[in-house]
């Protein structure tokens, strides 16, 4: 066999030490922890919370009567222009960053990047807790989840519940957390608390930060002395679950960039908001805080850019990220809960009945019990190399919210070893192509593919693989298997100088051979089996596609064009017809499920999460403008 040029490239592109990434799109959330850590920092001292750097020569009045001072201004001025208003609450557009102040994330006319990544920036609803020359903080104001804690959920820097209560029939306060940001967050390791009040007492001020007029930040340490000092109860307090944080003269700089509309508000707005939120029945956390967005934008006389947008693609991909991360079951299942109890009628049998159950709804895909056990086999025996995948069938693609890229992608595993995983994507030509100089001097031009996000770092001109699925050049040695233990796969990897070779020699044609630039990486914990790649497929975001279906794939894949806007829908029909042979066909009616009021359809929505992640990844740039009614 012949295996000329091969193994260079080949093996320093597998190098697991060498990668790096880019074009990466979004993160997935680790699960949540039932405990929140107190962070030490929260009650600091006042300069933690001021704004140290001085830049605005305002009048000799503190922060809050100049302020009210502005608004006034402000709010004459409208009432000149569109008659007298008895409104006594007023936000207007500041441009200034300040403590106290509330940052409103301006919708984009065309596409909007948080439908793709960090979806809960989308007309989000923020206030500042503290800036300086060096860091801005706040924390999202209008993001309320539907879970409730318990005193005893808190835990101190030792992991021990903060509070400690010898009576079993001693109350306990009930919590309702608001997402705060991604930083430290709800489902980080050391997620940071902090409560918002209006509790103006001597010990409610000595506890708390004054952030604006009337409104109060403390630590569930604070909250919790002034309920045992009988000044307030656990309704008394909003409590927020991470923050968001900007490092030095990046919040400027996106507001400079119109990212943001930044403006200064009174505390009746802001605590009437929090209240509604709070207290409304129909009040569910799929709403994602939109209302409150749209009546903060309306006071600042930017209701139209709001209501412009509504129903927008990222409107809907927020209400997905809200189903998935802050809305969360109202009832724990009673063979878990039982068996946490020690309930001895509760076998282990039945609780792994029940695990297997839900694995198997979020992971249908995968199969029967025997087919998991053979697919750890192969993983362990380095047979998984060489498979071909698809990306999940399930009714909710794991790929909605990020890694758009990879939803009802066709992937090569090149490679499956103890630290790594590594595999290209098929199905995404892009808009270049890779020229090769036959001996007699005609040039072919093969269009290259994006393999992943990940390539070799001081490197320009990234390595292109080339792989064909010809049975003739497999007979005469051209490349060979990517499965080391088995040489009779589909798709072979070979070398440029091979595939020169092939067409001059008239034994293939370009049209024969794939070219990909890029690779897709999953790592492994060390001495993880259930890692990498094996871990994908057994969460069901991946399905392995039977090897005989491999040819039909593939002439499927290579009809696609070189990637422009006259090409795309085609390569992308293509795409899915590519992937419907790879597996079974879905069941229709299992895929109907609609974004939370909305007609839209979920599974439709992922299809076009993919199609914004083709345009602004592979096409440089948003085509798809306007209100978004799903793609024709």
């Amino acid at each position: 066999m012949n295996t000329i040029a091969v193994y260079p490239i080949y093996l320093l592109l597998l190098s697991p030490t060498i990668a790096f990434q880019y074009g990466h799109v979004g993160k997935r959330h680790a699960s949540i922890c039932r405990h929140h850590r107190l962070s030490e920092n929260i009650i600091s001292p006042s300069p933690l919370f001021a704004n140290q750097d001085d830049e605005n020569d305002a009048p000799n009045l503190d922060d809050d009567d100049w302020r009210s001072f502005r608004a006034r201004l402000v709010l004459e001025n409208k009432q000149g222009e569109q008659g007298a208003s008895s409104s006594t609450t007023w936000a207007y557009d500041s441009g200034l960053i300040e403590p106290g102040s509330i940052i409103l994330a301006k919708t984009e006319p065309d596409f909007c990047y948080f439908g793709l990544s960090q979806q809960y920036f989308h007309k989000a609803v923020l206030l500042v807790t503290y800036h300086s020359s060096e860091f801005t903080k706040g924390i999202i104001l209008n993001r309320p989840t539907n879970l409730h804690l318990d005193d005893e959920d808190f835990i101190d820097e030792s992991g021990e519940p903060f509070i400690k209560s010898d009576n079993a029939l001693e109350d306990m306060n009930s919590w309702r957390i608001w997402f705060g940001g991604d930083v430290n967050g709800m489902y980080s390791d050391d997620p940071e608390i902090v409560c918002l009040h209006s509790i103006d007492s001597n010990l409610g001020k000595n506890l708390s930060e004054e952030i604006i007029k009337n409104i109060f930040l403390t630590n569930y340490e604070g909250a919790r002395k002034l309920i045992d000092a009988n000044e307030a109860t656990s309704q008394d307090f909003w409590v927020f679950a991470g923050y968001c944080g900007w490092s030095a003269g990046q919040l400027l700089d996106e507001l400079k960039h119109e990212s943001w509309y930044m403006v200064s508000a009174d505390s009746q707005t802001v605590w009437s908001e929090l209240v509604r939120q709070r207290d409304e029945d129909d009040n569910d956390p799929r709403d994602a805080g939109l209302k409150t967005y749209s009546k903060l934008m309306q006071m600042i006389d930017k209701g139209h850019e709001a209501q412009a947008l509504s129903e927008s693609f990222a409107d809907l991909t927020l209400k997905e990220w809200a189903a998935e991360a802050i809305l969360f079951n109202s009832t724990v299942s009673e063979a878990v809960l039982a068996y946490e109890m020690n309930n001895t009628d509760v076998t282990r049998e039945a609780l792994l009945d029940e695990i297997m159950d839900s694995f198997s709804s979020k992971a249908g895909a995968i199969g029967s019990v025997d087919k998991i056990v053979k697919l750890a086999h192969d993983a362990k025996a380095g047979k998984l190399s060489g498979a071909l995948l698809r990306g999940s069938s399930a009714q909710r693609s794991p790929f909605l919210l990020s890694d758009q890229k990879f939803h009802k992608a066709l992937i090569l595993l090149l490679q499956d070893e103890d630290a790594v995983s590594v595999g290209v994507m098929l199905n995404h030509p892009t808009t270049d192509t890779h020229s090769i100089t036959l001996p007699n001097g005609n040039t072919l031009d093969i269009i290259i593919r994006y393999g992943g996000s990940f390539g070799i770092p001081g490197v320009v001109e990234q390595p292109i693989i080339f792989l064909h699925c010809k049975s003739q050049l497999r007979k005469l040695g051209i490349g060979e298997s990517v499965n080391k233990h088995d040489d009779t796969g589909n798709i072979w990897i070979c070398s440029e100088e091979q595939v020169k070779r092939s067409v001059s020699e008239g034994h293939a044609t370009p049209r024969d051979f794939m070219a990909v630039r890029g690779l897709s990486i999953w790592n492994k914990e060390a001495d993880e089996i259930e890692g990498g790649i094996l871990g994908e497929i057994l969460m069901g975001n991946f399905e392995v596609v039977d090897p005989i279906r491999g040819p039909e794939i593939w002439c499927t894949l290579i009809s696609q064009a070189q990637m422009s806007i006259d090409t795309l829908d085609r390569n992308c029909r293509l795409a899915s017809e590519a992937w419907s042979v790879a597996g079974e066909s879905v069941d229709t009616t299992l895929t109907q499920q609609c974004v939370y009021d909305s007609t839209v359809k979920v599974a439709e929505l992922s299809d076009d999460a993919l199609r914004y992640w083709q345009e602004a990844f592979l096409l440089g740039g948003v085509i798809s403008a306007g209100k978004y009614t799903g793609f024709e």
